[in-house]
């Protein structure tokens, strides 16, 4: 091996790398690009899922201190002289214009709910201990009535404050029994839990969030896979959670989009954990979860391999079909048949437009092979009914047209297979990570998701997963559909005024 060969043969090589500057820039700038989209389409997380809350949570109402007033109020000796001041009900007893002084602090309801300590002062006059003991007793009797009610056990405690002791002796009880009653209890001041949760969701990247009021409109919007998740809260959702310690949520979710569903299934999740271990140290809860467009039952969304079929057909259809566009029309053009085509009698128009229909009926024939192995070899829960098949076919030949324009257009630049290998990370891989082949544009960064409006390929999948997993016509996907058939025009228009240029 002699050493001025090598350097000979690594010259003459770099030499033709240097005339070649496209080669260059694809060498450093494509793998680039493509590593980065990799790791920002596989890094990244979901970001504006958009769901819709039914908020029907009434909060809790009630006020315990009013309850157990109101109980002891049905005592026909019982008067309550009301009044808002602490030191005006005791001095009432300590004038004697009453025999007892019941006081609510102003966190009592709130205080019960939340599990925090609180007691009730009251303040009783010994002179006739007959009375002052029927007063006890009534109170706590009533108050353990309520108590156990709602909680099942008395939860606060009673200060006993006796004055003017007397000595008990024989008599019956007055027939008025006038009490001072101040009672500060506000009850529940709090928002609904429900709120709680609807706010840290929101605060948050994942959900891009939107109050409701009517559940059959929002269940249409998920089932069309408008928006990804509905989030219900029952009317009695604090009381249950507040009461009865059950934490109970409703989400109906679009099964079509199974990763969609686990992440807004684990941001609720942690916003449900973060509300009650902070408010009263309780994180078990249920989630009552609700799936549509899963046609093996709704208790999950479909499998990963049902989310990717439609795409995976759109893709495979347009990759190949521009991949043979430009493999034929490179060799057409190596070969020479074009030239002698040209020199034919045939118009430039009819050459074109049988090269198009040539190229259609192979795509055609592939895409037909594609659709049945989906069928035969893919466990995907999708049902094939022959309406659904023609309206997949449909969108297949548009998706067909649109790569055999652009690989017509494109294919007058290269000169030889390896620069149409070139085109592929430019144009395969990106319109692969960018039309939410693999995952939903939700997934996609923030920057980098607006890109993926300009990418035909995003349409065509939408509107083929919108026709086989959500049995949407082609009235209902007119956007997707309609932007696909616009971008087929334009590329068929591009692809013949190139060819026209070479025919020339």
């Amino acid at each position: 091996m002699k050493l001025f060969n090598v350097w000979t043969i690594t010259k003459k090589n770099l030499q033709q790398l240097k005339r070649d500057k496209r080669l260059i820039v694809l060498s450093i700038i494509a793998p680039i690009i493509v590593t980065a989209l990799f790791g920002s389409v596989f890094g990244g997380e979901f970001t504006d899922l958009r769901v819709i809350v039914i908020n029907e949570d009434e909060n809790f109402s009630n006020v315990f201190g009013d309850e157990i007033s109101s109980l002891m109020e049905e005592d026909p000796k019982i008067r309550f002289n009301l009044t808002s001041d602490p030191s005006v009900a005791r001095a009432n007893v300590e004038k004697r214009y009453s025999q007892a002084a019941i006081i609510y602090p102003d966190t009592f309801t709130e205080d019960l709910l939340f599990g925090e300590e609180t007691e009730v002062e009251l303040f009783v006059s010994y002179e006739n201990p007959i009375i002052a003991n029927y007063i006890i007793s009534l109170f706590q009797a009533n108050s353990t009535q309520v108590m156990e009610n709602y909680f099942g056990e008395s939860l606060f405690s009673i200060t006993i404050i006796p004055i003017y002791q007397g000595f008990p002796g024989p008599g019956s009880l007055p027939n008025s029994i006038n009490i001072s009653l101040c009672n500060l209890d506000n009850g529940m001041t709090k928002s609904p839990l429900s709120q709680d949760i609807y706010e840290l969701v929101d605060e948050g990247e994942t959900m891009d969030v939107e109050e409701g009021d009517d559940l059959g409109e929002a269940e249409k919007i998920v089932q069309r896979g408008e928006a990804r998740a509905i989030i219900i809260f029952s009317e009695n959702f604090t009381y249950n959670a507040l009461i009865k310690k059950e934490i109970n949520i409703e989400i109906k979710m679009d099964g079509a989009e199974p990763q969609a569903c686990m992440s807004i299934i684990a941001d609720i999740s942690s916003s449900l954990a973060d509300v009650f271990e902070e408010k009263f140290d309780i994180s078990i809860f249920n989630i009552d979860d609700y799936y549509y467009n899963n046609r093996d039952g709704t208790d999950e969304p479909v499998k990963l391999i049902t989310y990717y079929t439609p795409a995976i057909i759109c893709f495979t259809v347009f990759y190949f079909s521009f991949l043979l566009t430009m493999m034929s029309f490179l060799r057409e053009r190596n070969q020479g048949t074009m030239e002698r085509i040209s020199t034919s009698p045939l118009k430039n128009s009819d050459i074109i437009l049988g090269y198009i229909l040539s190229f259609s009926i192979l795509s055609i024939l592939e895409a037909t092979s594609v659709i049945l192995t989906t069928i035969l070899i893919f466990n995907a829960q999708i049902e094939y009914t022959l309406f659904s098949l023609i309206q997949a076919f449909l969108i297949v030949y548009i998706v067909v047209v649109g790569a055999l324009g652009l690989g017509i257009f494109l294919s007058v630049l290269v000169k030889t297979e390896f620069q149409i290998m070139q085109f592929i990370p430019l144009i395969i891989i990106p319109f692969m990570l960018l039309s939410g082949m693999w995952a939903p544009i939700e997934a996609l960064p923030d920057w980098l998701r607006p890109m993926s409006s300009f990418v035909p390929l995003t349409y065509a999948n939408n509107a083929m997963r919108d026709t086989l997993l959500r049995n949407e016509t082609i009235f209902d996907i007119l956007l997707p559909f309609s932007v696909s058939v616009l971008f087929a025009g334009l590329m068929i228009a591009l692809g013949i005024l190139s060819l026209k240029r070479k025919l020339k």
